[in-house]
């Protein structure tokens, strides 16, 4: 990276905050411009005088917690890159969160590594999630995106089509749930759940949510 890049801070634990700040200029070109305790604090501070490259965000905080705090960012048009920071979060959770539009998420006991992968992989494509990682389908013109959406189209079945789009769906069904939309057994769900996994290098349910958002893939299902 050619510049160093500007990061927000939002974390209501002191020693956590205190230890992040010390961290993160350690491992590469980053500097921590400002601390928030809560998610208000942050909100309030908008708009910032010079926009950073990167808020990191604490998921679990007293008042408004990251989940809240990325809601309002949407309504109030605010494009900032998020990285949540999280010690458990539910599947169903940290997919609504990628739909808010964050870029990644970390367990807060992950490694420097681990941390500093997850801010060079945001500064360079976009994302973080370790399942991205395992991707090689990334672009940067709008040709080679359309390109790889429909390297990924062409090896979707019809069945596995209609199956990714109703894991997608809103309404959050369960493979039970989907087997009888589909009007298959639960165990033909679970083929065609594990032809992607392996198709794609994908590992959870969470994953394939995030591969369909992460390439677009949604209307074309």
């Amino acid at each position: 990276m050619d510049s160093r890049k500007s990061i927000v801070l939002v974390d209501d634990h002191v020693l956590v905050r205190d230890g992040l700040k010390e961290l993160i200029p350690k491992l590469g070109s980053f500097d921590v411009t400002s601390v928030f305790d809560n998610g208000e604090h942050l909100l309030s501070a908008l708009p910032f005088k010079t926009q950073p490259d990167l808020i990191i965000l604490d998921l679990s905080m007293p008042g408004m917690g990251g989940l809240s705090v990325t809601e309002e960012l949407n309504i109030k048009g605010i494009k900032i890159p998020v990285l949540i920071l999280t010690l458990n979060a539910e599947e169903k959770t940290i997919i609504q969160l990628f739909r808010n539009g964050v870029r990644g998420y970390l367990q807060k006991n992950c490694s420097a590594g681990t941390f500093r992968a997850a801010l060079e992989a945001i500064f360079t494509t976009g994302y973080y999630h370790n399942e991205f990682l395992t991707l090689s389908l990334q672009g940067d013109s709008g040709q080679k995106k359309k390109t790889a959406q429909e390297k990924i189209m062409d090896e979707l079945t019809v069945r596995e089509k209609e199956f990714l789009k109703l894991v997608c769906n809103e309404k959050e069904y369960t493979y039970d749930q989907i087997a009888d939309l589909m009007k298959v057994q639960h165990r033909t769900v679970d083929g065609y759940r594990e032809s992607v996994f392996e198709k794609f290098g994908i590992k959870s349910k969470t994953g394939l949510v995030l591969f369909v958002l992460k390439h677009n893939l949604f209307e074309l299902l």
